[in-house]
């Protein structure tokens, strides 16, 4: 299993337009959802700093993310413009491996 994380910083005014758009029950996700790689999207509010996220996409493998990039690359890239003004900073903090029987102990 693969996390890939990423920091955002946004805009005040477009909280609730951000939320929606890299939540749950976003364009993104319904995006990933094309590829059978993909488990989960998760979102996450800072508690101290308004306007800053974490969002966390959840793939199988490294693989599974490379391959859906490289398959969706127009459509990934065409959604990453519509939705760049919702955002000041945007920042990819890596690809994180994990156990899926890791995850589940911490429960």
């Amino acid at each position: 299993m693969i996390e890939v994380l990423y920091r955002y910083r946004v805009h005040p005014a477009q909280i609730r337009a951000f939320e929606h758009a890299y939540g749950p029950g976003g364009p993104w996700v319904a995006l990933f959802s094309t590829h059978a790689g993909y488990r989960r999207t998760r979102l996450f509010r800072h508690r101290n700093e308004t306007g800053v996220y974490i969002c966390m996409d959840v793939w199988s493998s490294k693989a599974d993310w490379d391959h859906f990039r490289a398959e969706n690359a127009a459509a990934y890239s065409q959604l990453d413009r519509d939705l760049h003004l919702l955002y000041v900073e945007e920042l990819l903090l890596g690809y994180y491996e994990g156990e899926e029987e890791y995850e589940a102990s911490l429960d």
